[in-house]
């Protein structure tokens, strides 16, 4: 499928069919999120492949009672070793390039989901300490999203997107910009 093509078809997954992932479509989805670009190439990711239920009832239960992910064959969990992003650039690594670099790989793992036929969705509303405990994660590492992955039983619902043109700005904010803006800017 067509870059944009995939990027238009994506949608947030959440009822999935009784069916396991094969080995080598998550070997591909998490071999993509591994080259995620990062900050100083420190890569900070690190991620929890969860296939036990009891694991996954745990994190749904976190995840303030989003069952759909205990019902997912597969469930990614994208983390971050803060540290290692501070390591180069201090609290700003620690608190914002690593958070950024693992939302990177996430989205990478949801486009590949969705490339290799599969549904997935990103889950971020959960109480990140108890998600901690649930996967032993240590002080340093944090949690940044829970990715349930599988065949899907549903088609993403389709939302109205704000309209590019309120959402691009030429040079500066308030200045909006209209594609053939651009594209006069672009050649003088």
């Amino acid at each position: 499928m067509e870059f944009s093509e995939l990027v238009r078809k994506r949608g947030m997954v959440r009822s999935f069919k009784d069916m396991q992932v094969e080995h080598e479509k998550l070997v591909k989805i998490l071999s993509n999120a591994v080259r995620a670009p990062s900050a100083g190439h420190l890569q900070p990711w690190e991620f929890i492949v969860v296939k036990d239920d009891g694991v996954k009832r745990s994190l749904a239960e976190a995840a303030l009672k989003q069952m759909f992910i205990a019902e997912a064959p597969v469930v990614i969990v994208t983390c971050v070793d803060t540290e290692r992003s501070a390591s180069r650039y201090g609290d700003r690594g620690r608190r914002f390039y690593s958070i950024i670099d693992g939302a990177y790989a996430s989205l990478l793992i949801l486009l590949t989901a969705r490339d290799l036929g599969l549904g997935a969705c990103f889950v971020g509303a959960y109480r990140d300490e108890e998600v901690a405990r649930i996967l032993e994660l240590p002080r340093h590492v944090k949690p940044i999203g829970i990715i349930p992955i599988g065949y899907p039983a549903e088609k993403p619902p389709r939302y109205e997107r704000i309209p590019m043109e309120q959402l691009v700005h030429l040079n500066r904010y308030g200045n909006r910009a209209r594609l053939e803006d651009l594209v006069k800017e672009e050649n003088r």
